[in-house]
């Protein structure tokens, strides 16, 4: 059985209201307001269980402008990107898209967190092939994590059975992909400043 933290008290100099208005103005933000805590989007996330706060907790914290604790969250990272929540909210509050919003803001405020470091490597590894290779984001985030020699039995074992191809394919024509990511550096992140290389 999981053990449930304390939560500590919301004190009003715990508010931030700049950025909660940053939040709410932004396309996802601008429903939020009109949430009324039913749960369908945490009972609907299939990893909400191993969330700090789930979608819906969030969201109210969002409305309350907790900026501290929405962006020192382990919930921005760890959604899967499902859109469960987002299909079933009755409001059209759309979880998953605050979710990629709440993470630039996140880096841009220098919180580590170490659910992050997964999304940095997947996203070097598509940059430098253009497709996911289940081999180099394995192996990278590997070296990056040493906890996971664990599961170095259950990788040699795809290997052994062909399920995890060792050659990583390339695109063929990566000029679309590569400006992608060039248009993603150069936005101003959440201070105006612009991404670094």
């Amino acid at each position: 059985m999981k053990k449930e933290k304390m939560k500590e008290t919301i004190l009003p100099e715990s508010r931030d209201a700049a950025f909660r208005d940053l939040v709410l103005k932004t396309p996802v933000g601008e429903k939020i307001p009109t949430c009324m805590q039913c749960g369908i989007c945490a009972g609907s996330c299939p990893v909400s269980h191993e969330m700090d706060y789930t979608p819906r907790q969030l969201v109210r914290m969002v409305q309350m402008g907790l900026k501290k604790e929405v962006l020192n969250s382990n919930t921005i990272w760890i959604c899967t990107t499902c859109f469960s929540c987002s299909v079933r909210c009755p409001r059209g509050i759309r979880p998953t898209e605050l979710m990629e919003v709440l993470k630039p803001i996140a880096i841009a405020e220098g919180i580590k967190n170490k659910n992050a470091k997964f999304d940095g490597i997947f996203s070097d590894v598509i940059k430098k092939t253009g497709r996911a290779s289940e081999f180099l984001l394995i192996s990278k985030y590997s070296l990056s994590e040493p906890s996971m020699i664990k599961q170095a039995p259950f990788g040699l074992s795809l290997m052994a059975k062909g399920k995890l191809p060792l050659r990583a394919d390339r695109m063929e024509d990566a000029r679309e992909l590569e400006a992608i990511f060039r248009a993603e550096e150069k936005k101003p992140d959440a201070k105006g400043k612009e991404a670094q290389k």
